[in-house]
Order: structure tokens, then sequence, then C-alpha cells
């Protein structure tokens, strides 16, 4: 997540009608002003917030046209170009390609660590970005692997470089406490001066209060255990979406393998992160805790894939991630939505892997997919996630209820899921349309009632392409034959078989 630099203003800004961009601190206030007029609006009417915030990023350029080497001014605008390419509010009122935006964000952050290489926030973000456009160039299928991984192994970097030097500020940080500690206590131990003494002190400068200029300085927040608690935490997010890559490629560069994954997260997992947790807040402990329980679980699944390990390995370590003291699983909607997405992938890895044994390992599929519905039953009850968020968890318990039909066909021929098969599609079919309703997305709004669709032509019995087609969905045919594909790509659907 990209952090915004804080600034301090001395004396009442000057009326924008007023201002004169002249100097590097007026770009900066304009800039500041516009980004702040973006946030207010951007819950509430995202076009008018995009707006500003593309006024921020005008005023930012013409900023360093003039001042080439204000770090402030470059930093600025990389992240708020960070921020429009990654909001997912922002990122739907892009008018160009979404690739392009994280380019230009990526372009900009390499020009901010020109000014300052040690810059600890700008390597963050730079991390941040190269990573998200792994995560779009793992989405093509057009794109080979080793473009996503290329990115991957540059943000680890990055974020190497950021950790060692917040590490390093957060010791002198702590030495120079102590030493004003020790200087504290001396001075208690001396006389206290004469009242008399300050009488005739002027703190004043002598410059009238309402003569002076407006001032910005840059303040630099401590490092603290936090801080770095933010820095490994991106890493191990870095390292979950390399794992969920490495999951689907055969080949991979010597750097990527899973046993320096596993060796170099070990470091994070095992010795950093117990130190910086000790006496930290119960709601740091359970980020912790969740993003360890999401790594484990995708370097399980690539271990499972490439044959490092065996199933009942996969399943035992990550039940153990899940169960975690810490977590509080049953009322953290973030860790069931997670939890529940982890067992969806684990009977995924055991459908795509073990053809061979697939009818021995359908009750541990069954009983992960049950599993994953019940975790998305307890998080729709759960208050405070908006409308979208319990949409996921009806989409979810659609998805699921459909990959249980699917253990009724062969190779598998799973006889509760034959037995159950009816029912199982009106379940599906009842949680699409609950999600259609919820959603405020109109793409998954869209999605849902395909699907919603999908489920009861199964159920019926009824030629797929023909109750699409009369349902009126308001969609192309190519849209609608993309999403077919989709669902048969996730193991959703298998045409012209039987359901029951």
């Amino acid at each position: 997540m990209s952090k915004p630099k804080a600034f301090l203003k001395h004396s009442k800004a000057k009326k924008k009608a007023e201002q004169a961009l002249e100097t590097a601190d007026d770009f900066q206030a304009a800039g500041v002003d516009f980004e702040e007029a973006a946030g207010k609006w951007r819950a509430g009417d995202a076009v008018k917030s995009m707006r500003f915030f593309s006024r921020a990023i005008e005023v930012y350029d013409r900023g360093l046209q003039k001042f080439p080497n204000s770090l402030d001014l470059a930093y600025n605008k990389a992240r708020v170009l960070l921020e429009v390419a990654t909001h997912p509010v922002l990122v739907q009122q892009l008018q160009t390609p979404l690739l392009e935006v994280l380019q230009q964000a990526l372009d900009a952050h390499r020009y901010a660590l020109n000014l300052d290489q040690d810059n600890a926030d700008a390597l963050f973000n730079t991390a941040q970005v190269l990573t998200t456009i792994a995560e779009v160039y793992a989405k093509d299928p057009e794109r080979p692997d080793q473009d996503a991984l290329r990115q991957l192994e540059e943000a680890l970097e990055l974020q190497n470089r950021c950790l060692a030097i917040q590490e390093l500020k957060l010791e002198e940080s702590i030495q120079q406490q102590n030493e004003a500690d020790a200087q504290t206590d001396a001075e208690d131990l001396q006389p206290a001066p004469s009242e008399d003494n300050n009488e005739n002190i002027d703190d004043s400068d002598g410059t009238p209060a309402n003569n002076k200029e407006e001032q910005w300085f840059s303040v630099v927040e401590p490092v603290t255990k936090e801080t770095l608690i933010d820095t490994i935490l991106a890493q191990l997010g870095t390292l979950s979406t390399l794992c969920s890559i490495l999951s689907s490629t055969a080949t991979s560069a010597p750097i990527t393998s899973l046993a320096w994954v596993e060796e170099f997260s070990s470091k994070l997992i095992r010795t950093k992160l117990p130190i910086l947790v000790q006496d930290a807040e119960s709601e740091t402990v359970q980020e912790v805790v969740l993003a360890k329980a999401t790594f484990i679980s995708t370097l399980l699944e690539a271990g499972y894939r490439t044959g490092s390990i065996d199933a009942p390995t996969y399943k035992k370590e990550r039940d153990e991630a899940f169960k975690e003291p810490g977590l509080n699983l049953e009322k953290n909607f973030a860790a069931l939505l997670v939890n529940a997405n982890s067992l969806v992938s684990y009977n995924a890895a055991l459908a795509d892997r073990d053809s061979m044994i697939a009818e021995s390992q359908a009750p541990q599929r069954w009983n992960a997919l049950s599993a994953a519905i019940a975790n998305m039953g307890s998080a729709s009850k759960i208050s405070g996630p908006v409308p979208d968020d319990i949409a996921e968890t009806h989409f979810i318990r659609g998805n699921c209820s459909l990959l249980q039909v699917k253990l009724g066909h062969p190779p598998v021929s799973y006889q509760p899921a034959i037995t159950n098969a009816v029912q199982l599609l009106k379940n599906a079919d009842t949680f699409y349309r609950n999600a259609s309703k919820l959603y405020q997305d109109e793409e998954q709004k869209a999605i849902s009632q395909l699907r919603g669709t999908v489920s009861r032509a199964l159920q019926a019995g009824t030629d797929l392409e023909t109750a699409l087609t009369q349902a009126n969905l308001g969609q192309s045919s190519e849209w609608i034959r993309s999403q077919v594909e989709d669902m048969l790509e996730d193991g959703l659907i298998v045409l012209n078989a039987s359901t029951t």
C-alpha cells in the first residue's frame, strides 16, 4: 500500500485565486490541495475524485519541469499515479489501459529513486508497482510467466533494500532515544535554573504573524516496529504472488525456485516477525498471522503442484496455518475469505494433479468445499463489510456448490455429489441470485446473473446455449462465450454431461 508523505504547513494558506506557482513549495501546496479534494470525493463521486487526482499529477509535472531535482514533487507524483492505478474505485475511471498507467507509475518511481536511492518510501512503493504489474502480466495468457517473475524478483530486491534501511534507522532511533533519556536523567539531577534568567527572552523573530509566508516542510516519520512489519508483510504478499505463478509454470529462473522462496521467507517468518510482534496490538497480530497463512497456503499449493509435497502434507500444514493463535478465524471476515479461497485452491490442486487417484481424494475435496461454504456463511453474518464483500461470500458459495456437483461426474463419480446434485444446483442458483442483488460492481453483477442462469439450465437439463440466449442478460455473445469459457477453465461446469 502506498505511503503518502506528510507535510507541515505554517501560517494561513493563501486563497487559491491568489496563488502564483513560482517555487517548488507552491507547486507542492497546489498538488496537495488537489489530492485532499480528491480524497474527499473518492467515496461519493469517483469521477470527480479522479479529476482532482489528475490535476494533482499535472501540477506535480509542471513543478518538475521547473524543479527537476525536487524529491517531494517527484515522490508525490509517483505516489498519486500508484494510487489511481491500484485503488479499485479509481481503476474503473481510467481512460487509458491499466498497464500503461502502471508503467507511468513505475517510471515516476524510478525518477524519484534516481534523486534519492535510499528513500525507503520510494523503494517500498516501487516494489508495490512492480508486484501489481506482475499480477497483471500473470493474468495475460499471451505473456510468458518469465515476464511476471522478473518484475517480482526486482520487487523483492527493492523490498530487501527498503527493509535494511528501515532496520538501520530503527536502530539509530532507539540509540538516540536511549541517549536522550540518559541526558534527561542527568539534567534532572541538576538544580533548576532561576526564573529571573528567562524574563527577557523573546522567542519572536520580529516578523508580524500575518506577514509570514506559507512554508512547507517534509515530515520524516519515525521508523517503528510497525513500519518494519508493513514492509515484511509486503514481502510476503510479493512472495505469495510469486508462488501463485510458480504453481502454473513448469520453468522458472533459479532465483525463483520454491526452495529459494522457502529459505527467503523463513528468515522473515521465523526470525524477524516474532521479535517485531512482541507486545503488538491484537489487530496487528491478526494482520501478521493472516499474511503468513496466505503465503504458506500459496507456497504449499505450489509445492504440491510441482511434486515437492504430497496431498496429506498439503492439507495438514494448510489447516495448521489457519489455526494459528491470534488469527481469530471465526470472527475475522478477511481471514474467513482467505481461508475459503485457499480451500477452493486446495480442491483445484488435487483435481488438476492426480487424476489417477481422483476417486480416493474425493472425500477430502468434498469436505474442503463444504468447509469453504461454511466459512462464507459465517463471514456473511459478520457486521461491517461493504455490500460487495457480502456479495463475494454468496458468489464463492455458488462456485463451491457447482464444484461439488462436478465431483459427481466421471472419473470421480462421488456418490454424495450424485445424490445431492439437484439440491446443490438449487443452492448455487440461490447464492448467485443473492450475489447479483448485492454487488455494486456491474461486471460482477452480470457474471453472477449468468452463473445463476447456468445453474438453472443444468438443473433443468436444458441446452446451455439456448438458456443463455433466452435469459436476455444484456451482454454480447462474445462476453457470454468468454464467461462460459472461464467457468469451464475453473472447473465449475462440464458441458454435455448429465448433472443428475
